[in-house]
C-alpha cells in the first residue's frame, strides 16, 4: 500500500492577511467540499457549506469594493463592525454602484457592460437567496438569532419551503457569481487600459 504523504500541520497565518487570500481559500474550500460529497452527504454539511458560500460572497464583495473605489471616484460604503458589516444586500448594491460609475467614467464598451449585466443577474439572484435566509451572517452559524432566543429558522410550519436550498441547482449560479466577483478588477483594468489607449490616439 502506498504511504500517504504527511500533512503539513504548521500553518503560518501572517502571510495570508490579504483579502484575496481569504476569498481564495474560502472559494477553494467550497469547491473542495462539493467535489468530495457523494450521495446524500450534503445533508450533514448543509449549514457549514451554506455559511462558507455566503462568507465567500461577503469576502468577494469587500475585496472588490476596496479596489474599485480607487478608480471609480466614488467612496465605497463598507462597514467592518455592527450588523451592517455582514449585509451582502448592502454590499451588492455598493458593488453595482462602483461598477456603473466605472462604466460611465471610462466609457466601457457596450459588450462588456452586457456581459457584466448577464453575470450580475445571477449574482443578484444568489445574493437575494442568501440574504433572505441569513441577513446578518448569523443563521447558518447558530440555531438562534443574536438575542439568544429567537430561532433563525422557524420550526412551526414544516410545509414552508422558503428556507430550502437546493445545492445542486445553486452551485452553477454560485460558480458564475464567483467568476464575476473574482475577475471584476481584471475587467476594470481592461476597460481603463482601452480608455487610456483611445485617449492617447486622440492626442
Amino acid at each position: 500500500m502506498k504511504k500517504q504523504p504527511e500533512l503539513n500541520y504548521d500553518i503560518k497565518f501572517t502571510y495570508k492577511a490579504d483579502w484575496w487570500r481569504y476569498f481564495g481559500e474560502y472559494q477553494f474550500t467550497v469547491d473542495l467540499l462539493f467535489k468530495s460529497l457523494s450521495g446524500g452527504e450534503v445533508t450533514v454539511v448543509a449549514l457549514p457549506l451554506a455559511y462558507l458560500m455566503r462568507h465567500t460572497l461577503e469576502l468577494g464583495y469587500k475585496m472588490n469594493l476596496i479596489e474599485l473605489e480607487k478608480v471609480s471616484g466614488v467612496k465605497a460604503q463598507i462597514a467592518y463592525k455592527g450588523k451592517s458589516a455582514h449585509k451582502i444586500d448592502d454590499l451588492h448594491r455598493e458593488f453595482e454602484i462602483q461598477m456603473k460609475a466605472i462604466f460611465i467614467k471610462y466609457k466601457a464598451d457596450k459588450e462588456i457592460i452586457k456581459q457584466f449585466n448577464n453575470l450580475n443577474s445571477k449574482l443578484r439572484d444568489l445574493k437575494v437567496m442568501m440574504h433572505k435566509l441569513d441577513e446578518l451572517s448569523y443563521a447558518f452559524r447558530y440555531p438562534v438569532k443574536n438575542d439568544g432566543i429567537t430561532p433563525n429558522f422557524d420550526k412551526s410550519d414544516i410545509e414552508d419551503k422558503t428556507d430550502v436550498i437546493n445545492f445542486k441547482q445553486i452551485k452553477p449560479v454560485y460558480d458564475d457569481s464567483i467568476h464575476l466577483i473574482k475577475y471584476s478588477t481584471d475587467v476594470v483594468k481592461e476597460i481603463i487600459d482601452n480608455y487610456d489607449q483611445h485617449n492617447d490616439l486622440q492626442n
